[in-house]
């Protein structure tokens, strides 16, 4: 069962926007059983709108449109969909009431331009959009396909998709499953890994795919199957992924959607310990993986963003001495800003970042990219240097990364 999703809208094609839409449609697709053949965005013109649905309907069963239904005049998708199935629009009256009350409770007056998306095609089914102004539609195509016509607002499609196309979807078609199972290992390099697991990869059933999806200091194995019994394909992609405990056991981090900084977090919460954080180069963005966890509060006392030299001195206690001696990106004032944070806010362990994140501030003895991180714990400090790269979001992203590790595997002594 295959499936295109086409987003419509100047917006996405300019960059104004991004489009969000498409990749939840996907994901909720894929979990019953449809397997996503093409994504293409195009933009608000009947041309185009014409010749691309056309094309999806003769390659997939099912094509999710979203975008273009809005009252204004280059909203134009109902009226080509309705020419394109030979249908009149008419006034749908539940719809219209709906629209009606929904603006009144904004404040908002129903002129004709609202009142128009009450109009829908007379052969299609209206998926009635509970959060908008703009209805869902579904029509059946002569090919024993589907249509569904979304609103582009990100939480109305999703409410439309989750509470009716989803079920219809699953009732209308004999669905098998599609199964993605995914085990994340971190601290290995894609290339050495994939040397390590080459003949578990070579040993993998046929009907088994694997993909790596890389990112800073952690690799994702996915295995895929298509087309199975939900329940014996999940057993045997566990049962493979078991196998590789044996192989690169030490770096296997867990499954799914884990990461380091939750199960930090879950160590520091179950083990009644504390955290503390000063950043510089990363600014902020390690404590604001703990901060976006719910019980964060447990165990984060404070974070620092000490971005000037003064800063460092006055709140975290670094001697200006080194700084001047040694620079700001050494060792020395990476150690002193751990055991600052830790010493002024009471933690038991605190993590420190300082670095030249660019695209300026780099010399050839600290080039830019150039990371020092250190923990401090209960009984000493440790510190490393990494290179993170040469662009800014990459720099910052992978200290990250390579701080969370440090401190994970500092914990791992507890276990």
């Amino acid at each position: 069962m295959r499936a295109t999703i086409i987003t419509i809208g100047d917006e996405i094609l300019i960059g104004q926007i991004v489009d969000t839409n498409s990749a939840s449609i996907s994901r909720k697709l894929n979990a019953i059983g449809i397997t996503i053949g093409e994504k293409i965005s195009i933009a608000d013109s009947r041309e185009a709108i014409v010749t691309t649905v056309t094309r999806a309907m003769s390659e997939s069963q099912v094509v999710v449109i979203t975008g273009g239904l809005g009252p204004t005049k280059d909203d134009i998708t109902k009226t080509t969909l309705a020419e394109m199935f030979n249908s009149k629009l008419r006034y749908d009256d539940k719809e219209g009431e709906h629209i009606r009350q929904l603006l009144a409770r904004r404040n908002i007056a129903f002129t004709e331009l609202n009142r128009s998306q009450a109009l829908v095609p007379e052969c299609c089914t209206v998926l009635h959009n509970a959060y908008g102004t703009a209805p869902g539609m579904w029509f059946d195509t002569a090919q024993g396909g589907v249509v569904v016509s979304l609103p582009g607002v990100p939480f109305e499609m999703e409410h439309l998709m989750d509470d009716i196309v989803v079920a219809r979807l699953a009732e209308r078609f004999a669905l098998r499953s599609i199964v993605h199972r995914t085990l994340i290992t971190r601290g290995i390099a894609e290339s050495i890994l994939a040397e390590r697991i080459a003949a578990w990869e070579e040993s993998l059933p046929r009907y088994m795919h694997l993909a790596y999806l890389p990112a800073p200091n952690i690799v994702r194995l996915r295995l895929s199957a298509y087309d199975v019994d939900r329940r014996e394909a999940t057993q045997a992609i566990d049962s493979e992924f078991n196998k590789l405990y044996a192989i690169i056991g030490d770096n296997i981090l867990g499954y799914e959607d884990e990461s380091i900084e939750h199960l930090i977090h879950e160590q520091l919460s179950k083990r009644g310990l504390s955290l503390a954080i000063a950043e510089s180069c990363t600014g902020g963005a390690i404590a604001s993986k703990f901060t976006a966890m719910a019980g964060a509060s447990k165990y984060f006392l404070a974070g620092v963003v000490s971005y000037s030299n003064e800063a460092k001195r006055d709140i975290l206690g670094v001697r200006m001495e080194d700084i001047e001696r040694y620079g700001a990106v050494s060792e020395e004032v990476a150690r002193q800003m751990a055991e600052g944070v830790r010493r002024v806010s009471g933690a038991d362990y605190a993590i420190a970042t300082t670095g030249i994140a660019g695209p300026t501030g780099g010399s050839e003895a600290k080039p830019v990219g150039t990371v020092w991180m250190a923990i401090a714990t209960p009984t000493a400090t440790y510190a490393q240097m990494r290179n993170s790269g040469n662009d800014r979001g990459q720099i910052i992203s992978r200290a990250t990364a390579y701080a969370l590790e440090m401190l994970y595997e500092e914990l791992k002594k507890l276990f």
